[in-house]
């Protein structure tokens, strides 16, 4: 986690600050301030409270704290959204996450728009432009985001994919499914087209 709770407010973790509370579960957590990893709160049990939740990659904590800090890590209900824009929950996911989470995650939250780090789907992906679409073919995919229904994107980090301009992008899928292979179309968006959609609470189905 980013933020935890001491004495009411939301606090970010520094080494001058090695206690504070979980705002969603009310349990201890400790700073984790290291010279490596992006600084965080962990919960001093091994598991975190919230069943959606796991440890964070440094990925996935840098991706978050590109929001203003009001946005992030929103509880609703018994859960701790990555971020929240007015009505849109952004989540993002680095790890493997079965049928049932994807569908039980967007059934929960509604609006939402799926991040995912994107290195693995770079690496073995085979795309081929199409009416001004890329369609693709993804080798080794994890099969159960054919059955995602919300707006999802790969993270495709600092990269020359579409224009050929070295910058950081974003695979907007706009059709996915299972043939076979995992395959779909959809197109490159800019780092910056993404996360001004994301301020002006823009959400496509």
């Amino acid at each position: 986690m980013r933020f935890a709770e001491k004495l009411g407010e939301r606090i970010l973790p520094n080494p001058l600050e090695k206690n504070a509370i979980c705002p969603l579960c009310k349990s201890q957590v400790i700073s984790k301030c290291g010279e490596i990893k992006v600084w965080h709160w962990a919960h001093k049990t091994s598991e975190d409270c919230d069943n959606w939740g796991g440890r964070e990659t440094d990925w996935h904590l840098n991706w978050k704290a590109e929001f203003p800090e009001e946005m992030q890590e929103v509880t609703i209900g018994k859960h701790r959204a990555d971020v929240r824009i007015k009505d849109i929950v952004l989540e993002f996911q680095s790890s493997p996450i079965s049928s049932e989470d994807i569908k039980e995650r967007e059934e929960f939250y509604g609006k939402m728009k799926w991040v995912l780090d994107g290195k693995k789907f770079a690496e073995n992906r085979l795309f081929r432009e199409k009416k001004g679409f890329l369609t693709f073919r993804w080798k080794w995919a994890h099969k159960s985001w054919v059955d995602c229904s919300c707006p999802l994107y790969f993270d495709l980090g600092i990269s020359t994919f579409g224009d050929g301009m070295l910058s950081h992008k974003l695979f907007l899928v706009r059709k996915i499914y299972w043939d076979g292979r995992v395959g779909g179309w959809g197109k490159i968006v800019s780092k910056e087209t993404f996360m001004e959609e994301c301020h002006h609470g823009y959400y496509r189905n």
